[in-house]
């Protein structure tokens, strides 16, 4: 029996399609965001300002609403290192540690072939054709510990080699097996920023 509009319903299950939103989780936010009425007016307006306004930044594929995201615009960043990240988050995640300044590369996902998801999916020409036009001394894969993000690191790895001038190196091990770099704590991932492998 339905008890719920089907309007209602369509917005719960939009909730539940997004990573790390269940079921329950999804109801709440939709009931919570539906008794507070002004919430919901803001939410909608800011959801659809981003929406119309944010693109990838021409160099990184971060998100941005310029042409260059406020990162790779920035001069006081060490424009000689990238830390290659798969998600958008991770960039975050890496900013809020305040250990690392030099610029990005989002691959915007990772290899996955149970999933479909190739190296031609990926911004993984996009990051050779930067590599050969700058002059960059190392390359930080901060990459999932996780078996989709082990098999990038190691087809990158391979990749990588025929530019013998620049250091490939990966975060550190503290960060488990199967873990989010988004997830991963800040003082972790200072660590394993600090105490990165060259590879």
């Amino acid at each position: 029996m339905k008890h719920l509009p089907d309007y209602i319903q369509r917005i719960i299950d939009d909730f539940d399609k997004l990573p790390g939103i269940g079921p329950k989780t999804a109801s709440r936010l939709v009931f919570s965001l539906l008794n507070r009425k002004d919430d919901v007016q803001r939410f909608s307006e800011n959801l659809a300002e981003a929406y119309q306004k944010v693109n990838y930044c021409e160099q990184c594929y971060n998100l941005t609403d310029k042409k260059f995201c406020s990162i790779c615009s920035d001069p006081q960043r060490d424009q000689t290192v990238v830390c290659v990240v798969g998600h958008n988050q991770d960039v975050d995640s890496i900013e809020k540690t305040n250990q690392y300044n030099g610029l990005y590369h989002l691959l915007n996902g990772l290899l996955s072939p149970l999933e479909g998801v190739t190296p031609d999916d990926l911004k993984i020409n996009e990051l050779l054709k930067r590599i050969e036009k700058k002059e960059l001394k190392e390359i930080i894969l901060a990459l999932d510990q996780s078996l989709e993000g082990e098999a990038t690191a190691i087809y990158l790895t391979k990749i990588l080699k025929k530019y013998p001038s620049v250091i490939v190196s990966q975060l550190a091990r503290g960060i488990p097996m199967g873990a989010n770099i988004e997830y991963t704590d800040e003082v972790t991932l200072s660590s394993a920023l600090k105490n990165r492998n060259k590879l």
